[in-house]
């Protein structure tokens, strides 16, 4: 009986061992690259994701980079090395995948598609120029700091995602960016527009980054709760990424009192803040009557907070009835 059982239980773990191998080999076939570089002599050739050609043959030259160490003649005899015919029409583009630009290589240029690596689609266009993806990262990130600069603090662009390539019809053509909406901290969106001559947009490519920017804001030493006025001595300013803190107090201007209750160095935002008032609730207030022939005064009861000019609810203590009146200033409420 207990020798069946360790039989049985050795059975399962050498079942469990062999779905492990299985499934390390299926990863390892996944992980594996489609197409294996070889080196040629310290030099091998990366193939562009996107490419425009000038003439009806596509050079090696346009498609390809030469990478390590390769002389400059032998290059410059490869480049000029005829492959497969361009598309028919200036302007016009033709995608290959993958698979068949591999099949394209070896056909046209079986002794070098070995030592070629190959992106997952080659765009080739006849005729323009092409602004490959370095650059258009590089021009975003000009932009989004230029941009950023009105927003007095350390900017930090990441997880930018713009498009691999854009293509221009001719030299008279320009790519400009355009952001959707003013820029601030967290997600912006940008436009890359492409304008002819006339100045008419004729195509657009979407694209966007998370701009983090950094600024020394107030925030509370101790816990600061509802209607509390603010004391300066209990703020500090600490370091904060705006991307996450958005509408922040400058720690200017007031006097202010807590609209809500924020803990120790937590960033205090314009709306957990308001203008301490000049009549508060409770308050014993001159209540004045204001006719075109008439002045009275008597006394009320202020019923709710308010600033010099905003109408207020009190309550006129010898009628004792309540009336909206506007604040003329900290002692008096005045009706029109």
């Amino acid at each position: 009986m207990r020798r069946s059982r360790a039989a049985d239980q050795a059975r399962r773990a050498l079942r469990c061992l062999l779905a492990a191998g299985a499934a390390a080999f299926c990863l390892l076939l996944l992980a594996a690259p489609a197409h294996a570089v070889e080196m040629r002599e310290g030099w091998w050739l990366q193939i562009k994701g996107a490419a425009c050609v000038q003439g009806p043959k596509v050079l090696l030259g346009d498609i390809a980079l030469p990478q390590g160490e390769i002389p400059a003649s032998a290059w410059k005899e490869m480049a000029a090395r005829p492959l497969w015919n361009s598309p028919d029409r200036t302007g016009h583009q033709t995608a290959i995948s993958r698979e068949r630009l591999l099949s394209l290589l070896r056909f046209h240029a079986e002794d070098i598609a070995g030592a070629c690596a190959l992106p997952a689609q080659l765009v080739v266009q006849r005729g323009g120029s092409v602004i490959g993806g370095p650059e258009i990262e590089q021009r975003a990130v000009e932009f989004l700091t230029k941009q950023g600069q009105a927003l007095n603090g350390d900017i930090e662009i990441k997880d930018l995602h713009a498009p691999d390539a854009i293509f221009l019809g001719n030299g008279r053509d320009r790519m400009e960016i355009v952001s959707s909406s003013p820029v601030k901290p967290g997600r912006v969106n940008l436009l890359f527009e492409v304008k002819g001559s006339d100045g008419k947009v004729q195509r657009r490519y979407a694209a966007s980054a998370f701009l983090n920017v950094w600024r020394a804001v107030p925030c509370p030493t101790r816990p600061m709760n509802r209607l509390e006025q603010v004391n300066l001595a209990h703020v500090q300013f600490k370091r904060k990424n705006l991307a996450y803190n958005d509408n922040v107090w400058d720690g200017t201007g007031g006097p202010w009192r807590m609209v809500r209750s924020v803990a120790p160095d937590q960033a205090i935002r314009m709306t957990d803040i308001e203008p301490v008032p000049v009549i508060a609730k409770g308050d014993k207030v001159n209540l004045v009557f204001e006719g075109q022939n008439l002045r009275l005064h008597v006394k009320a009861e202020a019923l709710s907070d308010g600033g010099v000019g905003q109408a207020i609810q009190v309550r006129n203590l010898q009628s004792n009835r309540k009336i909206l009146a506007t604040v003329q200033d900290a002692a008096t409420v005045v009706v029109r």
